[in-house]
């Protein structure tokens, strides 16, 4: 049984005419309880406190220096206006950086390098292909009107036709012909 109950015990009698009965009741009471701290309770609660009061120490000691250097900061920035009317300097504190991650990249190939040709090699290309263009216009003989002109890898075509077939005949003859990349057909069809 535990120190803080009670028992408690009625006996009631009752007399009637013609019986008698007696009636025993028996209760137990819970009273308060006193509350018992063990030592190791004790011991958490201690090292939770000292943890904490640390902590306060620790944060109220770093913002008196965060002041302290803002404050002489100021001082300085004031000091150097009064010398000299330049705007006022800015303060920024970085949070403490982290070590660099280095990451280590498979080994790559080696670029390709592609030279452009030089515009002298392009106009002997473009003097190739006029010249290319050139006899093949002349082997047809409906095309004697016509003239080619190739500047850059564009030629235009120039003159007249008797019909607008032998003007498409002309540029397809002129496409056809390699390296060049578009046709300007002004051939005037005449009929």
């Amino acid at each position: 049984m535990d120190s803080n109950e009670e028992r408690v015990q009625k006996h009631v009698v009752v007399n009637s005419p013609g019986q008698r009965s007696e009636v025993l009741t028996e209760r137990v009471q819970s009273g308060p309880s006193e509350s018992r701290i063990s030592g190791g309770t004790i011991a958490i609660i201690a090292v939770l406190a000292i943890i904490a009061i640390g902590a306060v120490f620790y944060i109220v000691m770093n913002r008196n220096a965060n002041e302290e250097a803002n404050r002489n900061a100021n001082l300085d920035v004031a000091a150097s206006q009064t010398n000299s009317r330049q705007p006022p300097t800015t303060i920024i504190q970085q949070p403490a950086q982290q070590a660099p991650v280095i990451i280590q990249q498979p080994a790559q190939p080696a670029p390709v390098i592609i030279q452009q040709p030089n515009p002298r090699d392009s106009t002997s290309d473009d003097a190739n292909m006029q010249d290319v263009a050139t006899r093949r216009l002349a082997e047809e003989t409906d095309m004697n009107a016509v003239s080619i002109t190739i500047t850059d890898a564009r030629a235009v075509l120039s003159g007249t036709a008797n019909s607008a077939s032998t003007k498409a005949r002309a540029e397809r003859l002129v496409k056809a012909v390699r390296g060049v990349k578009s046709v300007d057909n002004q051939i005037v069809v005449s009929g």
